[in-house]
């Protein structure tokens, strides 16, 4: 490397050092700066060609100042603390940008490329012996481009940068580069050739493993036809950044995110919570692992602990969450659970997935069974609040009040839920039936052909006598934990077929879905149930539809087949609940008998946004055209939603655009409106 000059600026002094070293390696004269003012002094005396700077308060000015002062090409090369500071030194003129504590091999990569660069800039003239130094540098060729001709021009040792034939035209380069970075080069390439201005971009090329690489170029001054640059292999620096990242985002041993990553994606995900679409913020307690570690081994703790936050991440990524390490036994997690109501079965389902036996090598090197016991705290968002912290202090102490009443979780959406509250709630959920304190509301569904209503969900409401309506995640959970979801479930059979047989007596007759819970599936009196409230009502039973979630079905397949089936011959419809949650494959989910398929509101959410969500619901509906069956959206919320559905081909659309959960004499009003208006 020619011998060049750097002043550094950089007050702490195991930086500096390892700063001086590298600078020292790469054959610069090091001119070293106490204070800003000592080093706009040195930079005015001896003209450096690199300055590198600790950013701090001043750094914004003091860039300004020293490039308002420079005489020549000058790099400046900023440390900074923290990711949210790389933008602010970019802005006040840095050319390069790297975080603290420095890793010599990485900031060795980086001055050498900066050399380079300055090399290129000064001796654009010199093409040839330009990229022959180049060559010898880390990944770095040089080339030319003659746009007017479309044609580039490639020193001899391109075939070796290229590992094959060089590109020949910009067609040619553009087809070597990966397909989400294709436009940003092809943008880059067009200002260079329109506007005749430096330019550069960073990006991947279509290999494997795919190289990232870094294009410099601006127009030669003697020619103007001709563009000069370079390319810059940055792979390596950039695969280290990426496991430092990793090191510093995620848990060592588990590899889910750690405490820091957690906060930022749960301070950014809670922004998002509502009423309609609450989130839950869950603390895991893992018991006995101590006692593990004594009895077979440090590594066989350190094996279950990493086999249970895989399935806690599996489980919050299908339910669009982040799960996270935050001690050695302990886990948090916080997902978004859309449907109004399901709330409890995710829940279940984790729970199931946590206890499956896990199997891990003792010290003396057998395998052994291990029956991992998990203990969940909750707290919904934002009913119990969006401080993240308060949170985590409010998860964490149910989670506690769980272990000691010898309970698998307790939930809550009270900020102020401690164990007198949660206890005295439990109690009074067991008179709730007997006092009449439940009842039912519906929300509307509307077919997209007719723009008619042709049904409704019935969704379960608790009116506390103390507390007034209570919405469902403040109850469902706990009624799914007691079992009380059994009788609860039967009475809105009955409630709602009591309803049904009203309207159809009043000439309106209406299709009403009930969703059915995991804890209703073995009840080996639920069909029975329905067949006697048919009866005793007189009800057509193609009014009365169930819905089965599409988690409830995977989990237990023959036991689901087998209650779907019986409720069929009884000549109710069931519908696939929220189906597209990642559970299971669209061939295998429609081998189940179901009349109907409900889609995720996660996919009408994205629909209008994303092409993949709209092809899925594309051949969600293709299949079950085919087959038969009708495809209905939930969580519909806007007009341009409904058209996009429309014109994908789903029958019928459910959510707040159509109609929120509203009492029975509201429903049959806007039932006999609409038939009023058509006769």
């Amino acid at each position: 490397m020619t011998e060049s000059l750097a002043l550094v600026l950089c007050p702490s002094p195991t930086e500096r050092a390892t700063l001086l070293a590298v600078l020292e390696s790469l054959g610069y004269e090091a001119l070293v700066a106490d204070t800003p003012e000592g080093a706009i002094a040195l930079f005015e005396r001896r003209h450096p060609d690199l300055v590198v700077l600790e950013d701090g308060e001043g750094l914004p000015s003091l860039l300004r100042e020293l490039r308002q002062r420079r005489r020549h090409e000058v790099e400046f090369f900023v440390m900074t603390h923290a990711e949210e500071d790389a933008l602010r030194a970019l802005e006040a003129g840095a050319s390069e940008v790297a975080l603290t504590p420095l890793h010599p091999a990485l900031l060795r990569h980086r001055l050498q490329r900066l050399h380079a660069e300055r090399l290129l800039q000064r001796h654009f003239h010199g093409l040839q012996q330009l990229c022959t130094t180049a060559s010898r540098i880390a990944g770095i060729l040089g080339w030319g481009w003659r746009p007017d001709e479309d044609r580039f021009h490639w020193p001899d040792e391109a075939h070796q940068w290229w590992r094959g034939e060089p590109p020949p035209n910009r067609a040619a380069l553009l087809a070597r580069v990966h397909d989400e970075d294709r436009l940003r080069v092809e943008t880059t390439l067009e200002h260079l050739r329109l506007l005749g201005r430096q330019a550069e971009v960073e990006f991947r090329l279509e290999e494997e493993p795919p190289r990232f690489v870094r294009l410099v170029a601006e127009p030669c001054e003697e020619e103007a036809s001709l563009i000069l640059g370079v390319l810059v292999d940055v792979t390596l620096a950039r695969r280290f950044e990426a496991t430092l990242e990793r090191l510093t985002q995620y848990d060592e041993l588990t590899g889910i995110p750690n405490r820091a990553h957690f906060l930022r994606a749960a301070r950014d995900m809670i922004r998002q919570a509502t009423p309609e679409r609450p989130q839950l913020l869950l603390c895991l307690d893992v018991a006995g692992l101590a006692n593990i570690n004594d009895a077979f081994g440090d590594r066989a703790g350190d094996e279950l602990l990493r086999t249970l936050a895989q399935r806690l991440a599996q489980w919050a990524a299908r339910h669009g969450g982040v799960a996270s390490r935050f001690g050695s036994d302990e886990f948090v997690a916080l997902v978004s659970l859309g449907s109004e109501s399901r709330e409890a079965e995710p829940i279940e389902e984790l729970l199931a997935t946590l206890h499956n036996p896990v199997g891990v090598l003792t010290t003396g090197g057998e395998r052994q069974e291990l029956h991992p016991r998990v203990t969940l705290g909750g707290a919904w968002i934002p009913a119990a609040g969006t401080d993240v912290e308060a949170l985590l202090r409010l998860a964490r102490h149910q989670q506690h009040q769980a272990k000691e009443r010898g309970r698998r979780y307790f939930l809550t959406s009270d900020a102020e839920s401690g164990e007198t509250p949660l206890l005295q709630l439990e109690s009074d959920l067991h008179q709730a039936i007997a006092r009449q304190e439940f009842f039912v509301l519906y929300q509307p569904q509307r077919a997209l052909e007719t723009q008619r209503l042709v049904g409704a969900e019935a969704l379960l409401r608790w009116r506390h006598p103390e507390r007034g309506v209570l919405p469902p995640i403040q109850f469902i959970p706990l009624l799914e934990e007691t079992g009380l979801i059994v009788e609860a479930g039967r009475w809105v059979i009955d409630t709602v077929c009591a309803q049904l047989a009203a309207w159809s007596d009043a000439g309106l007759p209406l299709r009403v879905a009930i969703n059915l819970s995991p804890r209703q599936i073995p009840d080996d009196g639920l069909v029975d149930h329905i067949a006697e409230c048919l009866r005793r009502h007189r009800l057509p039973s193609a009014l009365l539809e169930f819905e089965i979630t599409e988690s409830l079905a995977i989990r237990d397949p023959e036991r689901a087949s087998t209650m779907i089936a019986a409720i069929r011959s009884l000549g109710c419809p069931v519908a696939l609940d929220d189906f597209g949650v990642g559970y299971a494959s669209l061939e295998y989910m429609l081998q189940f008998p179901f009349d109907a398929i409900k889609l995720d509101m996660s996919f009408v959410h994205r629909l209008v946004e994303t092409p993949v969500d709209r092809a899925i619901v594309r051949g969600v509906v293709t299949m079950a055209d085919a087959l038969d069956k009708r495809v209905i959206a939930e969580g519909v919320e806007t007009a341009r939603q409904a058209d996009y559905l429309h014109a994908l081909g789903v029958d019928e659309i459910q959510g707040w655009h159509v109609g929120k959960p509203m009492p029975p004499a509201d429903l049959i009003g806007e039932l006999r409106k609409e038939r009023q208006r058509t006769q």
